[in-house]
């Protein structure tokens, strides 16, 4: 009776316990003066006071800094994820949700942006854009060639629009009900040919092929092999006629690796199986940063450019001017190409000095005449107006 009663004891402990290790972040937070939760700034390392009141105030300003840093902060703040979502599937963050088949959506790119704007966003619920895109999308294709560049556009349908069906049950519903932005400015009947060749939204082809394969890593936010690598295939064939079968051969392997977007549930591993490729066994030689271009311009390095070459490839130059889908991409491209030149225009809007800006265009479009030109970015980049924010720098005349 007595080991009975013990063994109740235990487990009534057990529980105050672990109610007790969830509910303090929510205590710690409801009594912080910042009441930012986790995601709060660290505390900076105290300076050496140089005034009576700066002294006055070192104390403080050290237990802050010591209790972030010397505290078991991170290890409790990562024990309390890893429980939240062994026991309920959450995640520790608004900016991430559990969908179903085990796959993983980042909702908002940012904490304090409205929630599952990014689903909504790219799958068209409760969004319309058209009149953006239209204004956009034919500004950029018809002021680049007023330049002499024949740019296309790709836009690359993000994970909640190809997996619809993967969104939890309450978002997919919803989602059914909506209409892609872009695939609603494609079916407009007004849109030139002219203009509609030079425009890529493989929303069809990405939807069947998902049936059969992972193009987007399950707890990924940006794609990987099979995603870029089929879309490579169809984007070129529209764009320049190109065949699969011209492609060069390469060589692939199976990686478990950790989520893209895992720095936001820290404590929680959740990898998954990418395609990639050797580059090296596929006779592409990747080089990453400004010192891979000769004299480059100094502004260059604060930002992602990569240079492939592959010997062996049918067509002779690819710019390619992304966001953050364009660098898993461009391996996958490669195999068209003899050179590729990636800019990635994410950090644009940090370019402060005309001088520094026609000092880019100058290296993005060097030689922009006798290649080809893709813009390629994913539909929130596109919803968001970054065509026209990003050329309007990029194409003077925008």
């Amino acid at each position: 009776m007595q080991s009975v009663q013990h063994n109740k004891a235990l487990s009534a402990l057990a529980k105050a316990l672990l109610v007790l290790l969830l509910a303090t972040p929510a205590i710690a937070t409801l009594s912080s003066k910042q009441r930012e939760g986790e995601n709060r700034r660290m505390a900076e390392p105290p300076h050496r006071p140089t005034s009576v009141e700066e002294a006055l105030k070192y104390s403080a300003s050290f237990d802050a800094w010591a209790n972030d840093n010397f505290s078991l902060r991170a290890a409790l703040v990562r024990l309390n994820t890893k429980v939240r979502y062994k026991l309920f599937g959450q995640y520790p963050t608004g900016q991430v949700v559990q969908g179903q088949e085990g796959r993983t959506f980042l909702t908002t790119s940012h904490p304090a942006a409205p929630a599952y704007a990014m689903v909504f966003s790219a799958c068209g619920y409760q969004t319309e854009v058209t009149d953006l895109l239209d204004a956009h999308i034919k500004r950029l294709l018809s002021l680049s060639r007023e330049h002499g560049i024949e740019a296309n556009l790709l836009v690359v349908p993000s994970s909640p629009a190809v997996h619809v069906d993967q969104l939890p049950q309450w978002a997919s519903a919803l989602c059914h009900t909506a209409t892609p932005p872009m695939q609603r400015w494609l079916a407009q009947p007004g849109i030139p040919d002219a203009v509609r060749q030079h425009v890529a939204y493989p929303l069809q082809q990405m939807r069947d092929a998902s049936r059969e394969t992972d193009l987007f890593p399950r707890t990924f936010f940006h794609w990987g092999g099979a995603g870029p690598r089929l879309t490579a295939e169809w984007t070129l064939r529209q764009f320049y006629g190109v065949q699969p079968s011209e492609a060069t051969p390469y060589v692939s392997r199976k990686e478990w690796l950790p989520s893209d977007i895992g720095h936001l549930f820290p404590g929680i591993k959740r990898p998954s199986e990418v395609d990639v490729m050797d580059m090296a066994a596929s006779h592409i030689d990747f080089c990453y940063g400004a010192a891979c271009f000769d004299k480059p311009p100094a502004i260059l390095k604060d930002f992602e450019v990569i240079r492939l070459r592959n010997h062996n490839a049918p067509r002779k130059r690819l710019v390619l001017i992304t966001d953050s889908f364009g660098p898993p991409a461009a391996p996958w491209f490669a195999r068209y190409y003899q050179e590729i030149v990636l800019f990635n225009a994410n950090t644009l809007y940090l370019v402060k000095q005309e001088a520094d800006m026609e000092q880019i265009r100058q290296f993005v479009f060097a030689d922009a005449a006798r290649s080809d030109v893709i813009v390629l970015y994913h539909d929130a980049t596109v919803h968001a107006a970054r065509i026209k924010q990003d050329f309007s720098r990029l194409l003077p005349g925008f």
